[in-house]
């Protein structure tokens, strides 16, 4: 009974809600047609009439003059006309004026002097000790004779005659240093004092350095060519018409003063010349080059 009761009350809502949507069409169909009924609205056409329209209201105003900016009395310039900027080059400063370039003057090219210094070198004595032969407390001292490139091999008391030398003493020396290790360092040196017969003077030579005497001399040749000439203070050097004069040959460093004169020139031009090539001179003290003694012995006799 219970089951049926239920069934009735859902049929009776049912019932209930479809009679409330009828009602609420039947509400909404007279509202649209209402809608429809306002919307024909009846539109008659009139004739166009111009209206006049007023003139506008013209001011005329001028805009003050530009002033000078805080850069200088030459920065000025219009509104939205920026100037055109410059920089000067010479004065490293911008200017919005046309900058006045000074070019700066080249230096004249110097005319070719004519000659080059090639070397300077210094008249080497005239006996060179160059080693040393045989064994302990009985070596013999190597020579070298300058002037004729041979070698001679003698002790104390020995004459040279084409040389006007005797050799006064000869020794060995043996030397022994520490190294930055702390590792010794042993060292020979062969000294020989000979004697100039003819003057008596005494000169002391070592196979450490070569012995220099004399004065400087200057190597020169003429530009493009390459035939070279020994040349002292004083002496003179003709090229042509030209003529150049050594005025001072300097050693360390390496250079000679030269004197120019032509007949093309007003007046003497005078130049210090340096070595055109990488060529060492030979040193003008004893400091020159060290050439080692030899390791091997010999027996030679006097």
């Amino acid at each position: 009974m219970a089951a049926k009761s239920q069934d009735k009350i859902l049929f009776g809502a049912a019932l209930c809600l479809l009679l409330a949507s009828a009602g609420w069409m039947a509400m909404q169909r007279t509202k649209l047609s209402a809608l429809r009924t306002s919307s024909e609205v009846s539109i008659t056409a009139s004739a166009y009439e111009p209206a006049g329209i007023d003139a506008p209201t013209v001011s005329t105003k001028t805009w003050p003059a530009a002033p000078a900016q805080s850069s200088g009395d030459k920065w000025v310039y219009d509104v939205f006309t920026p100037p055109e900027i410059y920089y000067n080059d010479v004065t490293k400063q911008f200017t919005v004026t046309v900058p006045d370039i000074v070019k700066p003057e080249l230096p004249k090219e110097e005319p070719p002097f004519g000659v080059e210094l090639v070397q300077v070198r210094q008249d080497a004595f005239r006996l060179q000790l160059i080693g040393y032969i045989g064994e302990k407390d009985a070596y013999l001292g190597t020579f070298e004779n300058t002037a004729s490139g041979e070698t001679v091999i003698g002790r104390a008391g020995k004459v040279i005659p084409d040389l006007g030398l005797t050799i006064k003493s000869f020794e060995v020396k043996h030397h022994k240093t520490l190294s930055a290790d702390s590792m010794p360092i042993h060292d020979t040196e062969a000294i020989a004092v000979v004697v100039d017969n003819a003057t008596g003077d005494e000169v002391t030579l070592t196979n450490k350095r070569r012995h220099i005497k004399g004065t400087p001399f200057a190597i020169l040749k003429a530009e493009g060519s390459t035939e070279t000439s020994q040349h002292k203070a004083g002496s003179q050097y003709v090229v042509g018409d030209v003529t150049y004069t050594v005025v001072n040959v300097t050693a360390e460093p390496p250079s000679a003063e030269i004197r120019k004169e032509s007949p093309d020139l007003a007046e003497p031009v005078t130049k210090t010349l340096t070595p055109s090539s990488p060529v060492a001179p030979v040193p003008a003290s004893p400091e020159s080059s060290e050439q080692p003694a030899p390791s091997t012995s010999f027996p030679f006799g006097t």
